[in-house]
């Protein structure tokens, strides 16, 4: 469910911004420093996770328990990473600093 849920997401999200375009971050330059850091590492990690999803479902499915956990061990983490840094660029970007 929760991959259906992401994959619906990331389905929508690049809908609007094919649509939407580019959105410049407004803030000041030490703010800026922070925001590139977390918006590189949000993109790097967030390209990773269908891969290791789908992986470790597949083997989840398949009762491939102990493969299931080591994937998961790293899966989930960078998840919820990607998940939360996510939430603080949307903030960054219309929130504190709209433009």
């Amino acid at each position: 469910a929760a991959f259906g849920v992401s994959a619906a997401f990331l389905v929508c999200y690049l809908i609007y911004h094919y649509f939407a375009g580019h959105v410049r971050f407004t803030g000041p330059e030490p703010v800026l420093t922070l925001y590139r850091v977390i918006l590189l590492t949000h993109i790097l990690l967030a390209v990773a996770v269908p891969v290791l999803a789908l992986r470790t479902i597949y083997l989840g499915l398949k009762d491939r328990r102990e493969q299931h956990v080591r994937w998961a061990r790293w899966t989930f983490p960078i998840w919820l990473y990607v998940s939360v840094t996510g939430v603080v660029i949307y903030l960054m970007l219309y929130h504190i600093y709209p433009s």
